[in-house]
């Protein structure tokens, strides 16, 4: 069967059209999952790791469970098309300023047997001065997992420490996170101890001459928790000494 002469007309009239939207799509995209941040949502146990976004409102917006769920559903699929196309915000990423460093969890492992080990996160750069990139997409959760827990300790520098007090109840804020990385990265390794180090690599700033060696890294302890007791205990920089943390109500 010959084919109509109109065809590729028609498939060359509408590829501009699906351009259009496309594009009208993408400009609207970020108002719309801002707006949808707004919109009341049910809890998942997968919405507790990473820890709960602060800009998501929880609860919900009806006694229907299907317009619940539908709007939930929809939320669900704003969030999957900025993933997918990069577009997903952060925007306690850009505020107040950049950290002058890369921050690298490391988990110190204590054994019975007195062996002692550390497990490096994924994402630790094999050369600090040529990091390289990194794949969209490819191990994403436990990136952001690793982010969430880094966060809280993006402006620590030595030259600071007198100012890094409130270090105990930041770990206590971020509790579940900390015990569940320590937990998984100390798995079957016999850990009588597991302890949360972050590692800092200084990148280099605008007005470092060229050529100039970087700065060195450094380490600052942040965690330990203990398997056997579940108990979890903060490193407070100002007086040198870890602080337990008092177990969380139910």
């Amino acid at each position: 069967m010959a084919q109509s002469p109109h065809a590729p007309r028609a498939a060359a009239a509408v590829l501009p059209w699906l351009v259009g939207a496309l594009a009208l799509w993408q400009v609207a995209f970020p108002v719309l999952a801002n707006l949808f941040e707004f919109v009341p949502r049910r809890a998942t146990p997968e919405d507790h790791f990473p820890e709960l976004s602060p800009t998501q409102r929880w609860g919900r917006f009806t006694r229907s469970d299907a317009l619940q769920s539908a709007g939930e559903r929809a939320g669900d699929l704003l969030s999957a098309w900025g993933e997918l196309t990069g577009l997903d915000q952060g925007w306690n990423m850009f505020t107040p300023d950049f950290p002058p460093h890369t921050v690298v969890p490391v988990a110190e492992v204590y054994c019975a047997d007195g062996r002692t080990a550390r497990v490096w996160s994924r994402f630790a750069p094999r050369a600090p001065d040529a990091p390289g990139a990194r794949w969209p997409l490819v191990h994403d959760r436990e990136f952001n997992f690793e982010a969430n827990i880094t966060m809280f300790g993006w402006h620590y520098s030595p030259e600071a420490r007198r100012e890094w007090g409130h270090l105990p109840a930041r770990v206590s804020e971020n509790r579940e996170l900390v015990r569940a990385w320590l937990n998984w990265k100390s798995r079957g390794t016999g850990a009588r101890e597991a302890r949360l180090i972050f590692h800092y690599i200084p990148t280099r700033l605008p007005n470092d001459a060229p050529g100039a060696p970087r700065r060195p890294s450094y380490e600052l302890q942040v965690a330990k928790w203990f398997p056997a007791t579940g108990a979890l205990e903060a490193f407070d920089p100002v007086a040198a000494r870890w602080v337990p943390l008092k177990a969380r109500s139910p």
